[in-house]
């Protein structure tokens, strides 16, 4: 009688150990780990706006990587802004609207020059749009795009 006690307890612990691992709730995925200090620094700075999407490169050449942020600002509106990282001093840019749905941020040198160019894609409601954004002196400039303000 004592050994099926036994079984059975051993049965519901290692039964509890299975369904508590299962129950585990997989992180969204917003581009960057969660202790990026640049991150940290933005959701310390704007605790009223859920980020959305992130993405780390050096976006002004100065060796320390910077990160683009899209977050939320109400239930219909999102906006970007970048942290920019000048030796451990973070800055943020202006912000720029972006898109509602299915937000992409990319990093590309189109033009060879130091900077690096922001290229954000997305949709709302089934529109989709993109522009390719450059940093000029902490703004974030729109050098093109096209239907972006149909996703926005």
């Amino acid at each position: 009688m004592t050994k099926k006690i036994i079984l059975n307890l051993i049965f519901m612990v290692l039964t509890l150990t299975v369904l508590a691992g299962c129950s585990d709730v997989k992180e969204s995925d917003i581009g960057v780990k969660e202790d990026n200090p640049l991150l940290n620094y933005f959701e310390e700075s704007n605790p009223d706006n859920k980020v959305i999407k992130c993405a780390y490169e050096d976006i002004d050449n100065n060796n320390t990587k910077d990160l683009v942020v899209i977050y939320n600002v109400s239930k219909d509106k999102n906006k970007m802004k970048i942290v920019i990282d000048n030796d451990g001093k973070y800055e943020f840019t202006d912000e720029v609207d972006a898109p509602l749905e299915n937000q992409s941020i990319k990093f590309k040198n189109i033009d060879d020059k130091d900077q690096i160019e922001v290229i954000v894609s997305g949709s709302k409601n089934g529109a989709v749009g993109y522009a390719i954004f450059r940093v000029v002196d902490m703004k974030i400039i729109n050098l093109f795009g096209q239907d972006m303000e149909d996703c926005c």
